[in-house]
């Protein structure tokens, strides 16, 4: 049913928790676990802009030059950490493979499904409700509306906090 499996991580300690879902789902299925990092190019105004508001042209070179810098930095830190996860996979006797996305990440991971023709796409929620998701999104809710493939979406644990015995 189900022969390539994506999980979208972010680098943060929440995201990994969508790991094991995913790992039990690739070992009965034996399906491959692919694991995805959507990087966020540096943001930098062009430079037709920069001119237009006064922004001199050296200075223009100069922020664009740095944002590439930054993208390279960003891409390697993440290539790293989905090194380390794939390695953790691939002990646990699962086929996977790891790819780094560049760009808004629902649109990079809804585009990256489609290529690799993923059949299960396995995520955590981010945790936020209400108005806080209505004004800033969501990319799980990007993902579940646009991917065209079933998404599993693991809602984030919460640390739970240990009562004290009173003495």
């Amino acid at each position: 049913m189900f022969k390539r499996i994506l999980v979208p991580l972010d680098g943060s300690r929440f995201s990994g928790q969508a790991l094991p879902y995913a790992s039990d789902i690739a070992k009965r299925y034996q399906a491959k676990l692919i694991i995805v990092r959507a990087v966020p190019p540096a943001t930098v105004v062009p430079s037709s802009t920069a001119t237009e508001i006064g922004v001199d042209p050296t200075s223009a070179r100069l922020a664009v030059q740095s944002a590439r810098i930054q993208d390279r930095i960003h891409v390697t830190r993440a290539r790293k950490y989905l090194q380390q996860k794939l390695r953790a996979i691939n002990k646990q006797g699962i086929e996977g493979a790891c790819h780094i996305a560049m760009g808004d990440p629902g649109k990079a991971i809804v585009r990256y499904s489609a290529e690799k023709r993923v059949d299960l796409i396995v995520m955590m929620t981010s945790g936020k409700g209400g108005l806080k998701r209505a004004i800033l999104g969501s990319v799980a809710d990007e993902v579940t509306r646009k991917a065209g493939v079933p998404v599993l979406l693991v809602p984030k644990q919460r640390r739970r906090r240990r009562r004290r015995k009173d003495s």
